[in-house]
Order: structure tokens, then sequence, then C-alpha cells
């Protein structure tokens, strides 16, 4: 089947496969490591597992294997510590790759074409505390040049060793718009820079085209939430620098989706683009893309909040009052440790006129009357204590 056949299987069959029993609040380094070890143990011969080394307070990092084709693929997620929709998605495609039934007889010819090797959780010491840092708080993606962690010196090791023609390189993204739309990004892929001039390789077009393929199969499913992002050069990134040392890398990062705390449907379309693009890159048909359907995404915005308080008015005890909207932002997960998404505190980011943006949720305030102290600029609050705000407040 073609891209389009397959993206659309692939995202009727994901609950079939989806590991629904790890979520982004469990998704630690056991639980992660024994749901890839089921995975091979469920399929010798077809998924393999090596200790590639370990971190700096050594937690083992693990390489899955697959394949055995001549285009080389890496993939690696989880690079920060507090970005897991990338290691989720990836665990569903391991156990496609596993308990893969009748209808995926597409798997055996991939696998005939691709050699994958993946690296399921890079920061595992990170993924602990829900940092995006390692242990040493260095951010593992601007450790490329200077190689000072074990686990940036694990992923040039298996770099040099591998020489990939292809990577995939997951990640979470900050809350974002669609350029400055008020519609949450959903994905945002990047072929990232090779040098300062921004030059236009051939490997880095082909990554490119990988990118405009999966924005043609996943357009249907997304909505109009996919977006790019800055392609500044980052001399110390590594997406950046194995794009340069000669790998085709594509950046797939995941936002937000409104009514979706967990991302389970930004998961659901990782597991589509994940599979589809090894396929892709297998058969070759990723040279098949217009490339102008990556070169015409939108760059992420900041147009969004994950609630936007509608019609608050506000009073002063000076007497000034006039309606206004509050945008809050949910607090990093490293402070909310232990606390399910929904639990999270929120933050006011911003008081006034936000009829340009809007939120993951939007709550109709109706003209409650609040003091403008029960709003300030990066006060902390939850869920609970601003529905409270918000019913004591009187309506005009």
């Amino acid at each position: 089947m073609n891209s389009d056949k397959l993206a659309a299987h692939l995202f009727a069959v994901h609950e079939a496969y989806a590991v629904t029993a790890v979520t982004p609040e469990v998704c630690t380094h056991a639980v992660v490591q024994a749901e890839v070890a089921r995975a091979v143990a469920e399929a010798p011969g077809v998924l393999g597992l090596d200790d590639i080394g370990e971190s700096i307070e050594g937690r083992p990092i693990r390489a899955l294997r697959c394949g055995h084709g001549e285009r080389r693929v890496l993939l690696w997620s989880q690079m920060h510590g507090d970005e897991p929709t990338g290691t989720l998605a990836l665990l569903d495609v391991c156990a496609l790759l596993a308990r893969r039934r009748g209808e995926e007889a597409w798997v055996e010819e991939m696998l005939e074409e691709i050699t994958l090797v993946a690296i399921p959780m890079l920061n595992p010491d990170g993924a602990e505390r829900r940092r995006r840092e390692t242990a040493a708080q260095i951010d593992l993606n601007r450790d490329a040049l200077a190689l000072a962690t074990p686990e940036a010196r694990i992923l040039k090791m298996v770099h040099q060793q591998f020489q990939p023609h292809f990577a995939l390189h997951l990640h979470d993204q900050d809350l974002c718009s669609v350029g400055q739309s008020p519609t949450a990004s959903a994905l945002a892929l990047l072929a990232p820079a090779m040098d300062a001039k921004n030059s236009l390789t051939s490997g880095r077009l082909r990554a490119m085209s990988v990118g405009a393929l999966l924005v043609a199969v996943l357009e249907r499913f997304s909505e109009g939430r996919l977006a790019t992002f800055d392609d500044t050069y980052e001399p110390r990134a590594f997406g950046d620098n194995m794009q340069a040392w000669g790998t085709s890398t594509l950046l797939i990062e995941s936002g937000h989706w409104p009514g979706d705390p967990a991302k389970a449907h930004v998961r659901r379309l990782n597991f589509v683009a994940i599979l589809t693009a090894l396929r892709a890159i297998g058969d070759g048909t990723y040279q098949e893309a217009n490339l102008e359907l990556y070169q015409g995404l939108r760059p992420n915005g900041k147009r969004m909040f994950h609630v936007v308080v509608r019609g608050v008015l506000l009073q002063h005890p000076s007497g000034w009052s006039h309606r206004a909207d509050i945008g809050l932002l949910l607090e990093p997960m490293a402070r909310a440790a232990g606390a399910r998404a929904q639990e999270r505190r929120l933050i006011v980011q911003e008081v006034g006129d936000l009829s340009t943006h809007s939120g993951l949720e939007v709550i109709d305030a109706q003209g409650t009357v609040l003091p403008v102290s029960a709003v300030a600029v990066e006060a902390v609050l939850s869920v609970q204590e601003l529905r409270a705000a918000l019913g004591r407040g009187s309506p005009s």
C-alpha cells in the first residue's frame, strides 16, 4: 500500500497496539525498559536489544535494533527527560513490530529494506526527575561538541559505529500556535540547518522530503495543526551536527491537542509518522513527496495558552474596572512531579485583550467580577482555585 493508505491504516489500528498502561505520568526508566524487554521477548529474531552504556547515575541505556536492509535509520527519544511523548509512541511502534497481525505484511518488506537502531530513552536520569537536563544539569542537546556527559558520548558513539543514512529525533515542544493563528501546533517538523549559512545539501533535502511526506499523510488527522520551528543553526545540537555529518536528520516535535492533556492523540500522530517515515525511507517513496509541503509549513507561534478565561470584569481599589481576558500556562512538569496532568497548577501569564489568542481550554467568565489582585501576573493557582475564584465572583 502507498504511504497515504498506510498512514490511514496505522491511524485506524493504533488502539490495537497502544501500550496504554504507560502514560506520561508513569513514563520512568524502569517502566520503559520493562516494556521494551517484553516486546523483544515476544519477537525473538525480529527485535534485538543491546546495552550501549550507562547514564551518570548508572541507569542502563539500551538500543533496540531490527531489520537487515541497506538503508540505516537511527531514532532516539527523550533526550530531554521531561519530553515523554516520543518514547510512548516508540513503545507502540515496538508493540506493532512484535505483535503484528496478518494485515501488517508490509512490515516484513520494510525490514528487508531498512536497519533500524532506536534508543527509547537517552536521558533516563532526567526522566526520573521530569526535568529537561541530565543529572549533571547539562542540556544533552547542547552537548554534541563538548561531549561532557556519558549520554552524549553514547549517542555520538552509536552514530559513528552505525553510520545511519537517516535520523529521526523525537522531542516534545512548549505550547505553540500554528504561525500567528489561535490554533495549537500538534506536531512541528524540522530538517535542522547544518551550518550558519543554512545550506541546502542533498542530505538535508532528503530529510525535508521525508518531512513533506509526513505533512501529506498527516494533514487529515492533524486538522491543520502541523508547523515547523526555528531553523537557526545551533552548533552544539545533535540534530544540526548529524545533518553536517551526512545523516539526513528530521526532528519531530510533539505539541498539544485541545482537551487532551495526556497527549494521546499526539502520541497517535507520532506512531503514524514514525512507521510511515520508516516505510517510505525503506522503499524510497519519500523521494516522490512534494517538497513545497514542507517548505509551506508555518512556523511555531506564541498565540496559545493552556487556559484562557474570557470576559472577566476586573476591578481595582482605585475604582477602575474593565473587561479582560486571562491567559494561563501549566507549571513545568518538574515542579509538579507525581501530579497527573489535570492536577498541575497554572501560572498567570498575561491579562488583557487576548482576542488574537486561544487556549487548549477556554472558559467563558460571563462578566464575573474579580479584583485585580486575584489574577496577578506570575501568580500560581490550581484549576480548582481558578474555578473557585470565578465562582465567588459576581456576574456584572
